[in-house]
């Protein structure tokens, strides 16, 4: 599969039945921590990379997906995928979008730890939606974790170190055999 066959599998139907913050830039140049009172996301570009490297990807991920492992591969989707959405086209969009989200614990809300005592703080500080889509008969959402600073970023530079990603993602690649060899 090429970026371009890629590409025409976006599918933001669900994104364009939600109201985005209308205190928020439409081109996404949203990077400062502020608080969020209304919408249910906030558009914003994520920050890239200034010299990404291929280190590797999922192939039993992209299988699922039905993606080609050449894909990984592909100059325009590590482009995207290290956060510089210059190589979207149509019907990809170049504005991606964070989430807020309240924190309750058993009905109790818990404001204390947002930066403006409020709780209107709260939401993905360093994660970075840049994808909806249909692939293999489903509905996916792909985000970037650590594609910068986003509204909810708590002072931080909105990125990911390698050493907590990697862990991530040699966890998720050995969860499944994990799930496959549990005792009953």
């Amino acid at each position: 599969m090429t970026f371009d066959e890629f590409a025409q599998l976006a599918d933001y139907s669900l994104m364009d039945t939600l109201s985005a913050d209308p205190d928020a830039t439409e081109d996404g140049d949203d990077h400062r921590a502020r608080q969020v009172f209304s919408g249910h996301f906030v558009p914003v570009t994520p920050t890239p990379l200034t010299a990404p490297e291929y280190v590797t990807h999922s192939s039993t991920f992209f299988k699922e997906l039905g993606l080609s492992d050449e894909l990984a591969l592909d100059e325009k989707f590590r482009q995207v995928f290290s956060g510089d959405l210059s190589a979207t086209h149509k019907p990809m969009r170049q504005v991606g979008w964070a989430t807020g989200y309240a924190l309750s614990i058993y009905g109790t809300e818990y404001i204390q730890n947002c930066p403006f005592g409020t709780g209107n703080g709260y939401g993905d500080g360093r994660a970075i939606s840049v994808f909806e889509g249909i692939l293999n008969g489903q509905r996916w959402e792909m985000q970037l974790k650590g594609g910068g600073p986003t509204p909810y970023c708590r002072g931080g530079d909105g990125r990911a170190v390698l050493r907590s990603s990697v862990r991530e993602f040699l966890a998720q690649e050995y969860m499944p055999w994990v799930y496959q060899h549990r005792a009953l």
